[in-house]
């Protein structure tokens, strides 16, 4: 009789193997694992040879007990079950073994979007048609989420904040699946912790940044970077730098895609533009929207794609072999080989990190998955210390962060949160690094890139000081040792560890970033008053033709009077009848006027 192991234990012959059962499941192998727990494939067998494989979610044992863990897997699953669409990756079961919870949920047999970038580097592109036939797809995912509604036809008012390349499928059957709802908003589930930033910097909107509302045009925005990134082959917002990365999603220029891909249409490139505007009501105002405006574009193509091409595409790009063997697991058979053959693989290949350019030219090594199939790593688990979340971002830049207020670990202690002198209050203990982890039990890895959060840290007790912060003006978004806190001023950071020097910014639109360096100490909250300095100008242009229509940064503005800006250099663009005239930086000074003259100067991109 053969050798008995867990899914743990480095598998033994296959002749001998003998695999763990899990209620109704026989676990075949563990396709990821993370801070908060581990996805597996499994099989479900029943009456006349009946196999089922499906990817099967469930928390690590030593954190099974987590009443908060427990409460935001569930609430992942509560979202998951209602979404039937053939753009969203599906889930059958939530069920509980020896009061352990599991997620049962589709296998998809193909390949993560960033997968598929990363393999297009170099001198081969996504085609434009398959980019936007993947983005049209999502966009009908993501619309049926933002329309959901409870049993009493109330709009469940979903967002999902986290829509990314890793979190796009694309099976070698030419499907596309919008995955991981661990990190929706959803107003009847379980709160978010105030300044406890939910997605992935390089993937986000700038109301996301800036504390603002999310909505659906939030996901709109982001799917735009996605599919900006199918069409040129680059980052557009990564930098390598999270503090530079979020900048440049609040202010940097948008290059027009066709600047890095000429082919690309200017009817596609005024679609992707109009996604991502910065300002919510100058986008599409729903996923449907875009989904139709892309698909009116694909109509006039005359290689439109089908499912089948699709499906064919990806194999080409990712091996005949690879495709074959992971159709094989999604049909039961012989999963366990396959699945031995496919890591021999992915040892060969996945050594070599591919490297993926962002827009400023950069490249940047991103490791690929071992496992590409879904969900990202996300945070630590209760009770760690602060370096495991960074260990997740140097992998793969996804987390749910608690970097921007978050510092040390302490024994959890209850959270409270509620107004404050017409500010806002937000308590930083250590239960926050661990709900803040909670919300990434949706996004665990599906790809098998393990990051092993280390040893607890012990309880240590340790007394906590505030920091009372104002400005004037009022309203600045403030960052916590160079990260977003998702607040504004005024506010009321508490539960911050005695002894330690934080470096404190305040960041507003149209004033100069104030910044400031301080020991906490312990007794009465401590005030900070910053009083923020105009970092403003103007631009006037002379001799623009009248219906000569005039961006800056990407913003419409109004050419025939001043134009405020903030101090630094700005791209300025006019065009007359869809004809560029000027394209250039200007440079502009606090409290000065930046004068051009057109007549004189007609510079050409």
């Amino acid at each position: 009789m053969g050798q008995r192991h867990t899914v743990d234990s480095p598998p033994p012959d296959s002749s001998t193997q003998m695999y763990e059962t899990f209620g109704r499941y026989r676990l075949l192998g563990l396709l990821g694992q993370g801070g908060m727990g581990r996805l597996y494939i499994a099989e479900r067998r029943g009456v006349q040879g009946f196999v089922k494989i499906v990817a099967l979610k469930r928390i690590l044992p030593h954190l099974a007990d987590s009443a908060e863990l427990r409460d935001m897997f569930l609430n992942e699953a509560r979202i998951a079950a209602r979404l039937e669409h053939p753009n969203i990756v599906a889930t059958y079961e939530l069920g509980e073994v020896d009061g352990k919870y599991f997620i049962s949920m589709e296998y998809l047999p193909g390949e993560d979007l960033s997968a598929v970038i990363g393999r297009c580097q170099g001198g081969q592109t996504i085609p434009i048609e398959i980019a936007v036939t993947l983005a049209q797809q999502v966009a009908k995912g993501l619309h049926y989420a933002h329309d959901a509604r409870d049993g009493q036809g109330r709009l469940l008012g979903l967002v999902h904040r986290d829509v990314s390349p890793r979190n796009i499928f694309v099976t070698y059957h030419g499907g596309v699946k919008l995955l991981d709802f661990g990190m929706v908003r959803n107003p009847s589930g379980p709160k978010s912790v105030p300044g406890v930033f939910k997605g992935k910097y390089g993937y986000c909107a700038p109301e996301q940044l800036e504390g603002g509302r999310i909505d659906r045009r939030t996901d709109v925005f982001c799917l735009g970077i996605v599919l900006w990134e199918c069409l040129t082959g680059s980052r557009l917002f990564d930098t390598g730098n999270d503090i530079e990365t979020i900048n440049a999603v609040r202010s940097r220029r948008i290059e027009h895609p066709s600047v890095l891909r000429p082919e690309v249409p200017r009817a596609l490139e005024q679609i992707v533009l109009r996604a991502l505007a910065r300002e919510p009501g100058q986008r599409y105002q729903s996923a449907n929207e875009m989904s139709e405006d892309l698909d009116r574009f694909l109509l006039d193509r005359s290689n439109r794609p089908t499912t089948t091409s699709v499906g064919q595409w990806i194999e080409t790009i990712f091996g005949s072999e690879r495709a074959a063997l992971k159709k094989s697991i999604s049909q039961g058979d012989n999963a366990e080989g396959a699945l031995h053959r496919l890591k021999a693989i992915d040892a060969v290949t996945v050594g070599t990190p591919h490297l993926e350019r962002s827009s400023s030219g950069r490249s940047t090594a991103q490791p690929r998955a071992l496992w590409s199939t879904s969900f990202s790593v996300a945070g630590s688990s209760s009770g760690l210390k602060a370096a495991p979340v960074e260990a997740a971002a140097s992998a793969g830049d996804e987390l749910t962060s608690t970097r921007p207020v978050a510092i040390t670990a302490r024994p959890s202690v209850a959270t409270g949160v509620g107004p404050r002198r017409g500010g806002t209050r937000l308590v930083v203990v250590g239960s926050l690094i661990a709900v803040a982890a909670l919300g990434g039990i949706g996004a665990l890895a599906m790809r098998g890139e393990s990051l092993h959060s280390g040893a607890p840290a012990s309880a240590v007790t340790q007394a906590t000081s505030s920091l009372d912060l104002r400005s004037q003006p009022a309203g600045a978004s403030i960052f916590v040792d160079g990260r977003p806190t998702g607040l504004k001023t005024p506010a009321l950071l508490d539960g911050l560890p005695v002894g330690r020097t934080v470096k404190l910014r305040l960041d507003l639109e149209g004033y100069a970033a104030a910044s400031r360096e301080t020991t906490l100490a312990a007794g009465q909250p401590q005030t900070l008053s910053f009083a923020l300095e105009s970092a403003m100008g103007t631009i006037r242009l002379v001799g623009v033709p009248r219906q000569a229509t005039a961006e800056l940064d990407d913003r419409p503005v109004d050419p025939s009077k001043p134009i405020a800006a903030a101090v630094g250099a700005h791209k300025l663009r006019l065009e007359l009848d869809q004809t560029p005239l000027v394209s250039k930086t200007i440079e502009v000074r606090a409290n000065a006027e930046t004068k051009l003259d057109l007549s004189t100067d007609r510079s050409a991109e």
